[in-house]
């Protein structure tokens, strides 16, 4: 499976959004679902359009986005 390029590529392939948030920095991200964020895991950037690789267990709070 490729990587999403954009944020209705995510939506496509079901990736799941969250809040990352880490001292006064905030992520939009979206994450395959099942990936354990406890470690390293890719995530796309909603606010770059990128793709990202972060370190979980250094994040304040991973809150899931619900519509």
């Amino acid at each position: 499976m490729n990587d999403p390029f954009c944020d209705n590529c995510c939506t496509r392939m079901g990736w799941t959004e969250f809040l990352i948030t880490k001292g006064c920095f905030d992520l939009h991200v979206s994450v395959k679902p099942g990936t354990d964020m406890d470690g390293a895991f890719k995530a796309f950037c909603h606010d770059h359009q990128e793709m990202l690789t972060i370190n979980g267990w250094l994040a304040d709070d991973i809150t899931e986005v619900t519509q």
